[in-house]
């Protein structure tokens, strides 16, 4: 990855990187597809991590066939998540404060890249105390292509009004890595609930095992 004196900006993914709500949106999800009576198995959820709900539609009709349209279970999804998200607090990843202290210690601006809708991601960031902390939020309805298209990553480096290859980004997801590099930005992958598969792994960024873990790899680029 670049030198700390080439770092202009840090681009974050939300959920599983930030937020550990991943868990969370699983358990929903799982729970209100056996309520439609749809076959649902584990893995299916753990595709779909990453994508955005447009793009996640298509991969749920290849799991269980055209008897199982997407449309029933997102809307379900998404007012029993709210509600979950609405009675529970929203956790933070560890290292995420520590991070976002030193990056506005040395005033480098920072962005948010999430695949989640407009609506929703403010409010998860908002209940979670650190909406305020970035200057430019961009998600998956303000763009046309979600992750692993660049889409996302090139918007968020155009608020900024950076380059993307003077940008880091964090990600934990495998599409979402795939959008960053894709955009040119140099990347910091932090897995959440699955690890970089062998194909994203092979692109040579910078994996972690925490946010404390990226922080020291920012302050000490030659890690």
């Amino acid at each position: 990855m670049k030198t700390a004196n080439n770092l202009q900006a840090v681009v974050f993914d939300m959920d599983g990187l930030m937020l550990d709500t991943e868990r969370i949106a699983l358990r929903v999800l799982g729970q209100v597809a056996v309520e439609l009576g749809y076959p649902w198995r584990e893995e299916i959820g753990l595709a779909m991590v990453g994508m955005s709900y447009r793009d996640s539609g298509p991969l749920i009709v290849q799991h269980l066939g055209p008897d199982y349209p997407p449309e029933p279970l997102w809307e379900a999804f998404g007012e029993r998540y709210l509600a979950v998200l609405g009675s529970e607090s929203i956790p933070i990843k560890p290292g995420l404060l520590e991070l976002l202290d030193w990056l506005e210690e040395r005033e480098l601006p920072k962005a948010v890249a999430t695949s989640t809708r407009s609506e929703r991601a403010r409010f998860k960031l908002e209940k979670a105390g650190i909406l305020h902390r970035f200057q430019v939020v961009v998600c998956g309805d303000h763009v046309a292509q979600g992750k692993p298209a660049p889409d996302i990553y090139l918007a968020a480096a155009k608020g900024l009004d950076i380059s993307p290859a003077q940008c880091v980004a964090l990600e934990d997801s495998n599409p979402g890595v795939r959008a960053a590099l894709a955009a040119g930005m140099n990347v910091i992958m932090v897995p959440d609930l699955i690890p970089a598969s062998p194909e994203v792994a092979a692109f040579g960024h910078t994996i972690c095992e925490s946010l404390h873990h990226a922080l020291e790899i920012m302050r000490n680029p030659g890690l």
